[in-house]
């Protein structure tokens, strides 16, 4: 069994296609890697959008809890991932929403309509298969920027959970 990804490797649908599928596998317990997925500190560690990182993370770990990940803040809007936790079954099932906002400062909010991110976690010997699924995005740009940015950021969680 290998345990080496190569970056852009964990994309397994064709960019562009729904839904959006991710499949890797990565070298710590289920336990490890749902962690990664769920602590704010975690989370900045591997969840970079380019080459920057986030500005700030909160989640409320409970079915219907808010998670939100602040991509960009500036004096006219802010940027940011947002969604609720519908489903945690620790450590082997994450589902949430998913919306990608922008909130100016004169009150528009300018928000995408909500898509569907379902995570298992299993145990594959020493190492966790990690299957992402992120459905409902309504474009195909939408769907190729998403299947392109979960390919990045996990190839960073591998490097992180290699340590």
């Amino acid at each position: 069994m290998t345990i080496q990804q190569q970056p852009g490797s964990f994309l397994k649908s064709e960019p562009g296609a729904e839904p959006v599928l991710i499949d890797g596998l990565f070298r710590a317990s289920p336990q490890r890697v749902f962690r990664a997925f769920t602590e704010p500190d975690e989370i900045r560690s591997w969840f970079v959008p380019g080459d920057g990182g986030l500005v700030a993370v909160e989640i409320d770990l409970q079915v219907g809890g808010r998670w939100c990940f602040v991509i960009e803040r500036s004096e006219e809007k802010q940027v940011q991932l947002e969604g609720e936790y519908l489903t945690i079954d620790a450590p082997n099932r994450l589902e949430f929403s998913w919306r990608h906002v922008q909130e100016f400062t004169d009150g528009r909010r300018e928000a995408t309509d909500s898509s569907r991110v379902v995570i298992t976690f299993t145990q594959a010997g020493k190492a966790t298969e990690v299957k992402l699924r992120h459905e409902a995005i309504r474009t195909e740009d939408g769907r190729r920027g998403v299947g392109g940015g979960w390919d990045g950021c996990l190839a960073r969680l591998a490097e992180l959970l290699a340590t």
